[in-house]
Formats: structure tokens, C-alpha cells, sequence
């Protein structure tokens, strides 16, 4: 039900952020929401993975920015509210199936910065279909 609830906001994150290059602010704090709902409600992930899946992706991605740019505001807020929401295992998972096709459109269009929110959609939509087709979540 969270991949669901999530589903919206993060789908409107990524085609914000692909128009222009913005993540608007409703988007995360949904989702930091449903997360913060679901941590009562649920028994997965456990506290502790919700808190790591918040503060490593948001911390690393912060490190990035400071160090190199190319990396905005919004993309640490949405992984981070993803990494609370879904644990740190999940966001992992999402991180990896996006990473793949960022690279490829850094690549084809040479830029430097990608609009991580639509790849963070992609990765998304490839952990929910791996979770349905495996039969854990109907």
C-alpha cells in the first residue's frame, strides 16, 4: 500500500523535475509522510532502517553537491524522504536500478546534471514491478 500511496508523488516529482528542473516541495513531504504513517502501521522497514535509509543517501548526496554541484536541493530531499519511507535496503535497490539508465542519459545528452527525480521514478517502477512479479506485494 505505501508503493502505491508513493506512487503519485513520486511520478509528479519526476515530470516537475524533467519540465523544469524542479522538485516541488508537497512531493517529498508526502512521502516523508506515508512513511512516517507507515512506520506505526507497518512492521517493515524497522526504525533503524528508516532512519539510515534517510540520513546516508541524504548525507552522501549532500557531500556530492557541496563537492562537485550538479546535484539540487529537492534530489536530497526526495531520496531521503524515499530512504525513510521505504528503508534503506529498498532504497538501495532503487538507487541501483537507476544509476544505470542517469549514466546513459548524462551520457547521450552530455550533461553533467540529470534530473535525478524521473531516474528515481524509473528505479522505483522497476523495484515495485520486481516486488509484484516476485509475488510479495499483490
Amino acid at each position: 500500500m505505501t508503493l502505491l500511496l508513493c506512487s503519485v508523488p513520486i511520478l509528479w516529482a519526476a515530470v516537475t523535475d524533467y519540465r523544469k528542473r524542479i522538485i516541488p516541495d508537497w512531493t517529498w513531504i508526502t512521502i516523508l509522510a506515508i512513511g512516517g504513517v507507515s512506520a506505526f502501521l507497518l512492521p517493515s522497514p524497522t526504525p533503524l532502517e528508516r532512519i539510515l535509509g534517510f540520513l546516508l543517501p541524504g548525507l552522501s548526496l549532500f557531500i556530492l553537491a557541496l563537492k562537485y554541484g550538479g546535484v539540487g536541493g529537492g534530489d536530497i530531499k526526495l531520496s531521503a524522504a524515499m530512504g525513510f519511507c521505504f528503508g534503506l535496503h529498498a532504497l538501495a535497490a532503487i538507487l541501483f536500478l537507476a544509476l544505470l539508465p542517469a549514466c546513459v542519459y548524462a551520457k547521450a545528452t552530455r550533461q553533467e546534471s540529470v534530473p535525478l527525480a524521473v531516474f528515481l521514478a524509473i528505479g522505483f517502477g522497476g523495484y515495485a514491478g520486481a516486488l509484484i512479479l516476485g509475488g510479495l506485494i499483490r
